[in-house]
């Protein structure tokens, strides 16, 4: 065992792989929590509060990692490989799950079919990136009415330390774990168009350089299928940034403006960036917003203490230039080792009800009657509108081949669909509901660049029942060398 775990290491390290400096990092569960736990070791310091990232980011932190063992730098191979399985020429993915698994979906979770098969090309040079992926699917979780996409297919292009990106890319924006009030990834992605830093170097004149390192991202696009008002526009911008090292600030903001019959001047686009059009009046009404504040506090750097705690609030509307009719998320997490194994462990709690009370009023509106869905699936957090989820995981690297991970959950869900009929919207969870679960996943490479994931969960409905599935999910690359090594 000892010989083979030594050959998987040396060829991890000095194989030659045919990749490219990867310019963009769409979410990547694995990616996360393993720079998520360098932070928390002190090793490196790194924003991952808004994806997708930069891969010139995540380089240029991991080249200046402070390295004081070896399980840190297990964790920091760990993530060398996850970039370079991820970004191989070519490579054909297949996914299969015994039953469609309803339950809240996690961070990264990009199989929205019961049985899926997908085809990937990366291309890319220092100053741009391309991913095509076309996906068939099969019995899906999220009908678009399409049994092909290409959702996760991007081009980017590099000026000035700005990524531009244009693509149907998953986002999400907020430190939680299980996911954010205001872009989580548990709808389909929506096409559109990105812009963000590549990397997050802090100011060098005096008059900034205390804000300390920091990102933003923009975004503008169109929801597919929005029945209610078609054509919607989606815009968001989120800033962070950290000016303490073990302090970091985030605030987004998102609109639902224009579409087929409302006026999409410049006009009304700057009344509704500026906010002046919160009225009951629809002609006066020109958008849909949400906005918010997240932080993280990480007490490595202040006690010595692999802790941080965090948290995020929005809210639906205006009142005093802040947000009001607000949701919340808070939670912590641990990161450790255990007999020279990285780990990492957290507990959240996020509400959706409106300032503590089930009103119909989250991620819904008046005139975009939709709500903050796409294709019925939210466009925020995973569970939807008023509804509320405690849950504690944690995810254990046994060896650069092996890891798990898992989760448990409790959530009640759509409170609100007996009284205001919110279950004409929310598809993901149509019912008033009580949901326990428990959702475990086993990574394991089979060899250097060939990823097999085995996940396995069993819930817990009020008004479903017991039910429970195994999916199984692995990429081929198709690049000749590899599959001969």
């Amino acid at each position: 065992m000892y010989l083979r775990k030594s050959l998987y290491a040396a060829v991890l390290l000095g194989m030659s792989l045919p990749v490219f400096a990867q310019g963009i990092v769409l979410n990547n569960e694995d990616i996360r929590t393993d720079l998520n736990w360098l932070n928390q070791q002190g090793v490196i310091q790194i924003s991952t509060s808004t994806w997708p990232m930069s891969g010139d980011e995540i380089q240029r932190a991991l080249s200046q990692a402070k390295v004081a063992n070896n399980t840190q730098q297990k964790v920091i191979d760990s993530i060398q490989n996850a970039l370079k399985t991820d970004n191989q020429t070519a490579k054909l993915g297949l996914f299969a799950e015994s039953d469609q698994k309803n339950i809240p979906q996690a961070f990264g979770d990009d199989t929205k079919a019961q049985y899926v098969g997908s085809l990937e090309f990366n291309a890319g040079g220092t100053n741009w990136d391309a991913k095509l992926r076309v996906n068939g699917e099969k019995d899906p979780l999220i009908d678009n009415g399409h049994d092909v996409n290409v959702e996760g297919s991007y081009i980017a292009g590099k000026l000035w330390n700005q990524w531009v990106i244009a693509g149907q890319i998953p986002t999400y924006w907020g430190p939680g774990h299980d996911g954010s009030l205001i872009r989580g990834d548990a709808s389909r992605p929506v096409y559109g168009f990105t812009v963000q830093r590549a990397e997050q170097k802090a100011f060098e004149t005096p008059w900034l350089s205390w804000i300390g390192p920091w990102q933003y991202q923009a975004f503008g696009g169109q929801l597919d299928d929005y029945t209610a008002v078609p054509d919607t526009k989606l815009l968001g911008f989120r800033l962070t940034a950290q000016p303490l090292e073990y302090l970091e600030l985030g605030a987004s903001r998102v609109l639902q403006w224009g579409g087929e019959g409302r006026s999409e001047s410049l006009d009304s686009l700057w009344n509704a960036i500026k906010g002046n059009d919160n009225f009951e009046n629809g002609d006066l009404d020109k958008s849909n917003q949400i906005a918010g504040f997240d932080a993280r506090l990480n007490l490595q750097q202040l006690l010595n203490i692999p802790v941080s705690f965090y948290g995020q609030y929005v809210g639906e509307d205006e009142a005093g230039l802040l947000p009001s009719k607000k949701m919340y998320l808070a939670g912590v997490d641990y990161s450790s080792s255990f007999k020279n194994l990285p780990y990492q462990l957290y507990a959240e709690w996020a509400d959706t009800t409106t300032n503590g009370d089930v009103k119909g009023v989250s991620y819904n509106h008046y005139i975009y009657q939709d709500g903050y869905y796409q294709h019925g699936f939210p466009l925020g957090h995973a569970i939807g509108g008023d509804g509320e989820m405690v849950s504690v995981g944690g995810d254990i690297r046994f060896d650069l081949m092996n890891r798990l991970s898992g989760r448990m959950m409790y959530a009640k869900v759509n409170q609100s669909s007996s009284q205001f009929g919110a279950d004409q919207i929310n598809l993901a969870f149509p019912e008033n509901d009580k949901i326990k679960a428990l959702d475990v996943t086993w990574t394991h490479y089979i060899k250097p660049t060939l990823p097999l994931k085995i996940n396995g969960w069993v819930s817990d409905s009020d008004v479903h029942g017991n039910d429970g599935g195994v999916s199984v999910g692995v990429e081929i690359p198709l690049d000749k060398s590899l599959i001969g090594y």
